[in-house]
């Protein structure tokens, strides 16, 4: 496959292969990420009213557990593209370095695609594409904020479309897994996130850091 362009086909079959063979692991992970932001959220709600400041100290847990299992999703999915076993403690293993960049990075990234929604959609739209990739850069390559959009964008540079194109067909693929009692999400986030690390390993051409384990497909 050339490197500088995306077979979306190929990704998505390559995604649906890793994640079949890792389903059962990965429906747990789906589970427990799940619960993880659940309770500190539930918690949040019932004490509204009777508790605001513990109400919001608590809907401030549930953000860290998000963001946490935000970068653990990069982790992973990188982690089965590359053959590698994923375990629960990935989801929320981030030291505070990776954790503040990741934040911050993510907040631009809502920032800039927001804004650009806001004003005209369609500049929206082009940054959202642009600056898709920039977790990976921060998750695998250590890359601060700015540094991780900016490397994103030269990442995308001339293959934009296939990029729209690939945002467009997981974003279809997220909705058919909601639509299927939403069970299906079980199924679709997992290879979404697999699909992505192979869209990012595809366009920069970097190699996972460990060899496969014996008895996976290599990629």
């Amino acid at each position: 496959m050339d490197a500088r362009r995306l077979d979306i086909g190929e990704i998505v079959r390559f995604a649906w292969e890793r994640t079949r063979a890792n389903l059962g692991q990965l429906i747990v992970l789906m589970i427990v990420a799940a619960v993880a932001q659940a309770i500190p959220s539930g918690i949040a709600e019932s004490l509204q009213e009777p508790a605001p400041s513990l109400s919001f100290l608590f809907r401030l847990v549930a953000l860290i557990i998000s963001l946490l299992v935000g970068i653990g999703a990069v982790r992973i999915g990188l982690k089965l593209h590359d053959g590698q076993p994923a375990a629960v403690s990935d989801l929320f293993a981030a030291d505070w370095s990776l954790f503040w960049r990741y934040t911050v990075a993510t907040i631009l990234y809502a920032l800039i695609v927001g804004i650009g929604l806001v004003l005209f959609v369609i500049p929206g739209v082009i940054f959202g594409v642009r600056y898709l990739f920039y977790a990976y850069f921060v998750f695998e390559r250590g890359a601060r904020p700015v540094e991780a959009l900016t490397q994103s964008a030269a990442a995308t540079q001339g293959v934009r479309w296939d990029v729209f194109l690939f945002g467009v067909v997981m974003l279809l693929l997220i909705l058919l897994g909601a639509l299927a009692l939403v069970v299906g999400l079980l199924i679709t986030i997992p290879l979404v996130y697999v699909a992505t690390a192979r869209a990012y390993r595809t366009l920069t051409g970097s190699a996972p850091a460990i060899a496969p384990s014996a008895g996976v497909v290599p990629a």
